[in-house]
C-alpha cells in the first residue's frame, strides 16, 4: 500500500513538547488528545548505508498489535512541507524482511539500489508518542510527540520531536499550525529524518 504524507518536523526539548500538551487551543484550532503509543523501529541498510545515500529508509516498527514494513524517501520539499511516498506491508508471522525473496516481491526498488548487497539492522528507535489531533472547518492535522530514544547496542541517546501531517485540508492550514508552533515555543524546523538523525547521534555517519 502506497500512501503520500504531507508533513512538517520541528525539533524541541522534552520540557517543551510536555508544555505544548497542555494549551487548549490556538487561533480557531481546537485540540484533542487521542491515545499514546509506543513504537519500536528496527531500521535495515547495507553496511555502506547505500538506502540512506539513496535517500531511503527502510524499517519494521511494532504497532497496534501489527508488525509493519515500510519503505519511505525523503521526498521533496515544498514551502516548508516534506511531501513524502511510504510504501507499507504488513507482516505475517516472521517473515525474514532482509532476504531477497521477500524484497522482490514487495520492495524491488530497494534491490535496484543495494545490488542485492545484503541488508542488517544497523539502528533500533524506541518511540513514546502522544498524539494530539488538530482541527478547524474541516480541516485536520495530527500532531505526534515524540519522545525517542535512539539505540544501538547498549548505548542510548534522546531525542525529541514533533511531527505535523495533514490528514485534511490544504497545505496552508498546515503551515498556519507549524508558524505558531516555532514562534510561541522558539521552535526550529527538522531537515533529517528519524533514520538520519539517530545515524548520526552515534557518528556513523558524517554530520552535514
Amino acid at each position: 500500500m502506497v500512501k503520500k504524507e504531507y508533513e512538517v518536523k520541528l525539533t524541541a526539548s522534552k520540557k517543551m513538547l510536555e508544555k505544548i500538551e497542555q494549551i487548549p487551543g490556538f487561533f480557531n484550532w481546537s485540540i484533542k488528545e487521542g491515545k499514546k503509543k509506543y513504537l519500536v523501529s528496527h531500521y535495515f541498510d547495507t553496511e555502506k548505508f547505500d538506502l540512506l545515500y539513496s535517500n531511503m529508509a527502510y524499517r519494521t516498527r511494532e504497532e497496534d498489535g501489527k508488525n509493519i514494513a515500510t519503505l519511505k524517501g525523503n521526498g521533496i520539499l515544498k514551502n516548508g512541507i516534506f511531501i513524502r511516498d511510504e510504501l507499507e506491508k504488513i507482516l505475517c508471522n516472521r517473515e525474514d524482511v532482509t532476504k531477497s525473496d521477500f524484497l522482490n516481491k514487495h520492495f524491488p526498488q530497494i534491490l535496484e539500489i543495494t545490488k542485492e548487497t545484503p541488508l542488517e539492522e544497523v539502528l533500533i528507535v524506541d518511540n513514546e508518542r502522544h498524539i494530539l489531533y488538530l482541527e478547524n472547518n474541516g480541516s485536520l492535522i495530527e500532531a505526534s510527540l515524540d519522545f525517542l530514544h535512539f539505540v544501538l547496542g547498549k548505548r542510548k541517546v534522546a531525542y525529541n520531536e514533533i511531527e505535523l501531517e495533514l490528514k485534511n485540508g490544504c497545505e496552508e492550514d498546515l503551515l498556519e499550525c507549524a508558524s505558531f508552533l516555532k514562534l510561541n515555543f522558539h521552535l526550529f524546523s527538522a531537515g533529517a529524518s528519524k533514520y538520519e538523525m539517530g545515524l548520526r547521534s552515534f557518528n556513523l555517519i558524517p554530520l552535514l
